[in-house]
């Protein structure tokens, strides 16, 4: 048997993977009000806050918002971080939203949202079903002083 012996940590890539392989996100518009972000790869410190100006760029002119994240192999807290970003800047604008986790962000969410007052479904159709239920309230801001 050989071994090597280096003198500082070996950095192991997953199969697969390199560093520009971080996170992609996407958009489609579902009506007229209603926008669908997407993100695939990985959503961690080195790209949570190009998710929040993803969302930003994106989202004028809509009312409701569907981020589905149940794509994402890993989903770090800054991830968690960002979603708490949007959900003010999305209450100042009147925006309504529902997330769709999937494994790597519900681990997350259990973590550090265990009241769980992120507003979540199962998957499209269901976000999209509950937007349509009514407003959420994911927080409620203290009004702006004058």
């Amino acid at each position: 048997m050989t071994s090597a012996i280096t003198a500082g940590p070996l950095a192991v890539t997953r199969p697969g993977r390199d560093r520009t392989d971080r996170g992609a996100f996407r958009s489609r518009e579902l009506s007229a009000t209603t926008l669908l972000i997407a993100a695939v790869g990985e959503v961690d410190a080195s790209n949570a806050g190009d998710m929040v100006g993803y969302v930003e760029d994106h989202i004028s002119g809509y009312h409701q918002l569907v981020i589905d994240l149940s794509k994402l192999d890993f989903f770090a807290t800054d991830g968690f971080t960002a979603l708490h970003t949007l959900t003010v800047r999305c209450s100042r604008r009147g925006i309504d939203w529902v997330l769709v986790p999937g494994p790597a962000v519900a681990r997350v969410l259990r973590v550090c949202d265990p009241e769980g007052l992120v507003t979540t479904a199962g998957n499209i159709v269901s976000a999209v079903a509950a937007l349509a239920r009514g407003p959420h309230t994911h927080l409620q801001l203290a009004p702006l002083a004058k």
